[in-house]
């Protein structure tokens, strides 16, 4: 499970850290050629992505002061390409907030100043923060990411099609192209880290650290809505106002479709489908599990190979049962990413809960979703993840498993309290029953195979 069990309270959606960035523009053969870094492959945040230079402000900006963020962008460019602009030289082009996709979240202020043509780039300072440097066009960029050749942040993406459609001819034109850009995406944000598939976070009653669940909107011609697990009604308005942002691009609305049967993922499914005028497809025993739907709202099932066409993507289901009876992954074509649902997290690790938890079925599960060998996974909770993240998740069980064992013995009946607070002690925040459900979902998967016992019915008593 990962929706929230009674008696803990949702987590916050974390506070954005103020910062700032600089579009540093050259004109370059009668077009406009804009400065990307290319952040190192070993960063925890949008590694390897093309980005703009910047960062989050610093006591050296005088956070205090007026014009804190303009220094800070000066100085966040400085330390990432060695070029120097005043911070009086800075356009100002609006300001955008992350989605809650990710641990930590900015409130950026952009900026634009324009620099000579002839403006050479030395060797990246920070090689560990950026490890190249290059002037590029939009449409340059745009088509290299469309081709699966760079990595661009989703809200660079948005600013580059509208560079293209605007043609400015002044640096005062970008900064300004630039902040009508953030100001009609902050609210109605078009949010792809793969092309096709559009992203929402939502608030959602879901286990903490997590405090949402991300939707998920693959497609071509056609798309489908992967998850709506909001109950709340603001939260389902900016979805469908999502929706309908990508209608308007001549994209049509397929279905609703769930991964699994848990509040934290359907609790929006049936308001958005009757909004939609779409079924909700799942798996049989996802459909047999979830609340009715409104009238008129067809359940449609979904089995394991079975596949969706949208017009210039597929989607198959694939099952992937333990973390819930029912549960599916989707892999979709030609992207091959892998919406995963909770078969891993970006932020914690998956609970594996008793009543239809199977530890034995969710570890099958992971080998055969890496036996897919997706290039990108992208999970319900957290940030997109690379297809290493199933193997890792594969090895984090396996050695806390081990943990679980050692924590038994080989002698005396222990009690599954001091079992699980023995092989968690890395992790003393976690909730004491929430570890020892986890605890108990090993040991019942250890049981299975005769390395353990349980003494009683109700699993508080085991042995080696």
């Amino acid at each position: 499970m990962t929706e929230l069990p009674d008696g803990l309270e949702p987590a916050e959606v974390p506070p954005p850290v103020d910062s700032a960035l600089g579009i540093v523009a050259r004109r370059a053969g009668g077009e406009w050629e804009l400065l990307f870094g290319m952040r190192s492959r070993r960063s925890r945040f949008m590694p390897g992505n093309l980005a703009f230079p910047g960062g989050k402000i610093d006591p050296a900006d005088a956070p205090d002061s007026a014009g804190a963020l303009e220094r800070c962008a000066s100085r966040e460019l400085l330390e990432e390409t060695g070029l120097t602009i005043p911070p009086a030289a800075w356009l100002d082009a609006g300001e955008r907030t992350t989605p809650p996709f990710f641990a930590v979240r900015f409130r950026t202020l952009f900026f634009v100043a324009e620099v000579p043509a002839d403006t050479r780039l030395p060797a990246p300072p920070s090689p560990a923060e950026i490890e190249s440097l290059s002037f590029a066009s939009a449409p340059r960029v745009l088509a290299d990411w469309e081709a699966g050749a760079a990595l661009v942040p989703p809200p660079i993406l948005p600013i580059l099609r509208a560079l293209i459609d605007g043609r400015p001819a002044t640096a005062e034109a970008i900064a300004r192209i630039v902040a009508e850009v953030n100001g009609a995406e902050q609210p109605i944000p078009r949010i792809e880290f793969v092309p096709g598939i559009w992203a929402l976070p939502l608030r959602t009653r879901t286990l903490p650290p997590a405090a949402c669940t991300n939707v998920w909107m693959p497609g071509g011609e056609r798309f489908v809505v992967v998850d709506p697990g909001s109950g709340e009604p603001d939260e389902i308005e900016r979805l469908l106002a999502v929706v309908r942002k990508r209608e308007a691009t001549g994209a049509g609305v397929e279905a609703v479709v769930l991964t699994h049967h848990h509040r934290d993922h359907v609790s929006g499914a049936g308001a958005v489908a009757r909004a939609l005028g779409v079924p909700v497809r799942a798996h049989a025993a996802t459909l047999s599990r979830i609340p009715p739907l409104p009238p008129g709202v067809r359940g449609q099932a979904l089995a394991d190979g079975e596949t969706i066409d949208l017009a210039g993507a597929l989607l198959e289901a694939v099952a992937t049962p333990g973390h819930a009876p029912g549960h599916l992954a989707f892999l979709v074509s030609p992207q091959r990413a892998l919406i995963a649902g909770d078969l891993v997290s970006g932020l914690s690790t998956i609970l594996i809960g008793l009543a239809e938890g199977d530890m034995d079925q969710y570890l099958a599960s992971l080998a055969r979703a890496a036996s897919l060998e997706p290039a990108i996974v992208l999970p319900a909770h957290g940030p997109p993840l690379p297809a290493a993240a199933i193997a890792s998740t594969i090895r984090h069980r396996q050695e806390r498993e081990q943990r679980i064992v050692a924590a038994l013995g080989s002698g005396a009946t222990r009690d599954l309290a001091s079992i699980a607070e023995a092989a968690y002690a890395d992790t003393p925040s976690a909730a004491p029953f929430l570890r020892e459900m986890q605890t108990r979902s090993h040991l019942e998967r250890l049981a299975r195979t005769g390395r353990v016992r349980q003494h009683d019915p109700s699993g508080t008593s085991w042995s080696a």
